[in-house]
């Protein structure tokens, strides 16, 4: 096994022994009055991260366990034949912390053409997309059209969102150890994939409008650079602006504005610290801001050892929703509080919301409601589960 491969699985029995059966951490930010019903609607998942919507009542969810299911009208089936995927967790325990199946998305023109896209850790240790259309209950016409350079076993979280009927923004992690120190440079390299935003073409091909780096004779597939572990995009279609939330280090998570070309910066400047207390900055704010693109806004929850992260895992912002507080409002989830947050972007106010538990991904039904996906709080048990939210 290799020694980062190793590193990642000591880091996942240190949290399975420390965190199992922990309650709830009461919010960093208060909680806000929004009022509104929450209705189960599909429950027995392990970590069920993402969701692509057909319709009102009709979606196909990711487990990330490997795991594929179509649900409509209250039924849910399994769909075989999902390619095998690389997971790091206990044997036996359902606890997966890198890795595995993560985000599903169909294409936009899905009623015509019944494409739907996956990305995962494939068994070989390269993150991939591949698009797969459904028959019987089974995947057909399976296909990688993206691979990694490179093995990335260091990629945690991998979305997928368009820009547009032929384009797709791909985020790909890099959550390294990285300290002053001794930094780990994988995010700032751009003949390695981790730690960037890609944008492709529906085939996975790479766009002629993509940029063209510095010694690079023709674009690549890399739209942005310099992140560390991006686990929430999010395409608003009325402005042309691609949002992301990061993964800091301890503390440091950040909401970035991601524009063609720029540099954010990991692992040389970051607002958080390493785990164990150590400087993870290599060069000061000053020098940062000469060639990097800054958060809009960054979160460090006080504490009195440094601080502490929120871990966000999705971002949606909200349009159209019958519970009226939602609406203009970024929503995500808090893995390390385990809730749902509510980010105001004009006040930079942030509120945590009654909806408990590791939420993975948030979308917006065409009715306004919105559907989230919730990890198990207790991680020795496959409690996952999919609910609504509405007034």
């Amino acid at each position: 096994m290799k020694l980062i491969e190793t590193l990642f699985v000591m880091l996942s029995l240190s949290c399975l022994i420390s965190c199992n059966n922990i309650s709830v951490p009461n919010s960093p930010y208060p909680i806000s009055n929004d009022s509104f019903s929450v209705d189960t609607i599909a429950e027995g998942f392990t970590i069920p991260y993402g969701i692509a919507i057909v319709e009102e009542n009709e979606y196909f969810i990711t487990d990330r366990v490997g795991k594929m299911f179509h649900f409509k009208d209250g039924k849910q089936t399994e769909i075989a034949g999902m390619p095998e995927v690389v997971t790091f967790g206990t044997p036996g325990v359902p606890a997966i912390m890198h890795g595995g199946l993560m985000d599903i998305s169909i294409h936009p023109n899905y009623s015509a053409n019944d494409w739907i896209y996956i990305s995962y850790l494939d068994s070989d240790g390269f993150a991939k997309v591949s698009r797969l259309k459904i028959k019987e209950n089974a995947a057909t016409q399976l296909a990688t059209i993206f691979t990694t350079r490179k093995q990335n076993y260091t990629g945690n979280g991998m979305r997928i969102v368009w820009e547009d009927d032929s384009h797709f923004f791909l985020n790909i992690g890099n959550s390294n150890f990285s300290t002053s120190t001794n930094p780990v440079l994988n995010a700032q390299d751009l003949n390695d994939d981790a730690g960037k935003i890609h944008r492709l073409m529906e085939d996975g091909s790479i766009p002629s409008d993509n940029p063209v780096f510095e010694n690079f004779a023709s674009p690549t597939s890399i739209w942005s650079y310099g992140h560390r572990d991006v686990q929430g995009l999010y395409f608003e279609k009325s402005t042309n602006t691609l949002f992301g939330v990061e993964h800091g280090p301890k503390g440091g998570d950040e909401l970035n504005i991601i524009e063609k070309g720029k540099n954010y910066g990991w692992p040389l400047f970051s607002y958080g610290i390493n785990y164990d207390g150590a400087s993870v900055a290599t060069i000061s704010e000053d020098s940062a801001a000469t060639f990097t693109v800054f958060p809009e806004h960054y979160w460090t929850v006080p504490t009195n050892d440094g601080g502490q992260a929120l871990a966000p895992a999705c971002l949606l912002k909200v349009n159209g929703s019958n519970i009226s507080g939602f609406n203009d409002h970024f929503l995500f989830g808090s893995l390390a509080y385990r809730r749902l947050m509510k980010y105001n972007r004009d006040t930079q106010e942030t509120y945590g919301l009654n909806i408990e538990g590791r939420v993975r991904t948030i979308k917006q039904l065409p009715s306004g409601n919105i559907i989230a996906l919730i990890e198990r709080n207790k991680l020795n048990r496959a409690n996952g589960k999919i609910v609504i939210l509405k007034h």
